[in-house]
């Protein structure tokens, strides 16, 4: 095997840009293809689980995403079993393992839908610090947006990724029970308006831009011809 004209070393790393021949023949192409990295965002459902276990009968998230050639989709940021909304899929580890490091810098953005009190009762005043299993959580944005006649919407932000069960603790101290949480935001990402549920797209421009600024590697350019992940659908809104 030969780099650049000269014999590999036991565990040299291939660079985007170098030249590879094996027993004699270019592969230099087909590495740029099997290593061209690729992002895509769903919006994942509510109740449908990131990794499915053996005998679990409810639905995994991969089964529901377009086919990776010769690898697996890595989750670049976390949605729990309840939670609907953005989740951002990788093909390359060293891209995930980057941006991951900086994830609790990352600011984030729910969508929270929230029982209204009772008719006789006024909506009460949202904090802005709430305690959280002991942890001190500070909340960039509370707002009341729209509501109907059974539950109202709130927009909630923080300049860093909230810790489990943050959320659900910010509304129980205002005596409100959440319905409904959706990340609508994540760092420099926002879930497409247009994408429903159990769908997903490319992520292309200056959001995958931001994300691989983030993670740190050099990305490499998409060879010719190379064929986009296919959105699967699952269901709707």
């Amino acid at each position: 095997m030969l780099v650049n004209g000269r014999p590999a070393e036991i565990g040299q790393q291939v660079k985007a840009g170098d030249r590879v021949v094996v027993d004699g023949r270019d592969v230099t192409k087909r590495l740029a293809f099997d290593h061209e990295l690729q992002v895509i965002l769903y919006h994942k459902p509510e109740g449908e689980m990131l990794r499915k276990q053996a005998g679990d009968e409810r639905a995994g998230v991969e089964a529901r995403l377009p086919t990776l050639r010769g690898g697996r989709w890595l989750p670049v940021n976390a949605l729990g079993f309840g939670e609907d909304g953005l989740l951002i899929m990788a093909s390359d580890g060293a891209f995930v393992s980057g941006v991951t490091r900086r994830a609790h810098e990352v600011p984030v953005e729910y969508r929270v839908r929230a029982l209204r009190p009772r008719q006789a009762e006024d909506w009460p005043k949202m904090p802005k610090t709430v305690n959280a299993d002991g942890i001190t959580v500070d909340f960039s944005a509370v707002e009341r947006l729209e509501g109907g006649a059974t539950n109202a919407w709130f927009k909630v932000a923080a300049e860093r990724t909230l810790p489990k069960g943050a959320i659900r603790a910010l509304f129980d101290s205002a005596g409100l029970k959440v319905s409904r949480t959706m990340l609508v935001q994540w760092g420099p990402v926002a879930l497409p308006r247009d994408l429903p549920r159990g769908r997903s797209r490319e992520l292309e421009g200056p959001e995958l831009d931001a994300l691989v600024a983030m993670s740190g590697i050099a990305r490499p350019s998409r060879p010719p011809g190379r064929r986009r992940p296919t959105a699967r659908r699952t269901g709707g809104r």
